[in-house]
């Protein structure tokens, strides 16, 4: 299972963001801090997916087999579940971190996504996020943050219930 800290005594969670530049067979370089997470794993595979193609999202293998295994414990007879399957299984193929330290991006996400040269890839503490550096700009960091939003985060991080939609 994902464990806080590993042999090297390294943080194992994904936190930042890089700049990098995805090269035209699709591969991008991972960051050394992003690359320092994987370096205690068993294997390097990771699980490439999306979930409506404007970004990509990376899974060391062991966090997406631990999501498939709560996805088994649910079966695919609930309705979202099984639309996320869809979706996830649609997008999403089985790649390795190369001996240069690069990931593929399978050609037809990487064209949805946007993914040409310049790209942004997010640490989301357990898996990677990759997204076109401009639609990034445009949909993520293009609306406040407000302080309804920072007190709803609090208090969840707080571990207090979360506020309804009508607080």
């Amino acid at each position: 299972m994902w464990e806080e800290v590993g042999k090297s005594g390294k943080m194992k969670r994904f936190r930042g963001s890089f700049e990098v530049k995805i090269d035209v067979k699709g591969r991008l370089r991972l960051p050394p801090k992003f690359l320092s997470v994987f370096e205690d794993a068993e294997d390097n595979t990771l699980f490439i997916t999306s979930l409506n193609g404007e970004n990509v999202l990376v899974y060391p293998m062991s966090i997406w087999e631990s999501i498939e295994e709560k996805i088994d414990r649910y079966g695919n007879l609930d309705p979202d579940i099984d639309a996320y399957v869809n979706k996830v299984s649609y997008w999403g193929s089985e790649s390795e971190v190369d001996t240069k330290h690069r990931i593929l991006i399978p050609p037809h996400l990487r064209k949805v996504a946007k993914l040409d040269s310049s790209v942004r890839i997010l640490g989301k503490t357990n898996h990677l996020v990759i997204w076109n550096e401009e639609e990034f700009k445009t949909r993520e960091l293009g609306t406040d943050f407000t302080k309804e939003q920072l007190f709803r985060v609090s208090r969840i991080l707080n571990k207090n219930e979360a506020l309804s939609d009508n607080e």
